[in-house]
């Protein structure tokens, strides 16, 4: 469930996370993003014909423009254990490019959800500009809330989206998320929170 014997970490190299196998989906490999991918990427920003672990990195990538990163790369800094719940890389399977990323805010349950889904999980997702209008997104987040049903039986997932990104509304309304209330009532950009119940047979 979390990583096949090829990917865990040996006896002797106790500190490398257990990475967890690629998710399959629609022509696509989602491709889990430990602390190491994410640093490449950082590390290697600006630079042409980037790769990691076989997978190519977008030549116009900017940490700037992707803040999420840093909370994420500190996140599995100081807790490795949740690689398998945080970044995805969104990989085209015909030519092991990346186009975007998906993942979850936490693990399931995290406290700051529990008025809202007790045991749920929020998830978010992004496609670099050059790969949108493809289906990527629905089809990477699609692909990641079904992995969390059935491996580990999260039925409550969450989206909060930026009240002007239409984009992301349309995708979340294609994966079944309905809109459920403003996500801070007092904060002029706030953001809507969608909910996506899934049955016990989905």
């Amino acid at each position: 469930m979390l990583s096949d014997p090829d990917r865990t970490a040996s006896s002797g190299d106790a500190a490398k996370p257990i990475v967890p196998p690629p998710i399959a989906a629609s022509g696509l490999d989602l491709v889990s993003m430990p602390a190491a991918f994410i640093e490449a990427m950082i590390d290697g920003q600006g630079s042409a014909d980037r790769e990691f672990d076989g997978v190519r990195l977008w030549d116009e990538w900017t940490a700037e423009a992707s803040p999420w990163f840093g909370v994420r790369l500190t996140q599995l800094r100081a807790m490795p254990e949740l690689v398998q719940w945080l970044m995805y890389a969104i990989v085209r399977r015909s030519d092991r490019q990346m186009v975007g990323h998906v993942g979850f805010h936490s693990a399931p349950g995290p406290a700051y959800l529990h008025d809202i889904a007790p045991g749920g999980i929020e998830i978010g997702y992004s496609v670099f500009e050059p790969f949108r209008g493809c289906g990527y997104a629905t089809a990477a987040a699609a692909a990641l809330i079904q992995w969390a049903r059935r491996e580990h039986g999260v039925r409550d997932f969450v989206a909060s989206i930026a009240r002007d990104n239409a984009a992301s509304k349309r995708v979340a309304c294609k994966l079944g998320f309905a809109f459920f209330r403003d996500f801070e009532r007092s904060d002029p950009d706030r953001e809507d929170m969608y909910l996506l119940r899934v049955s016990e047979e989905g």
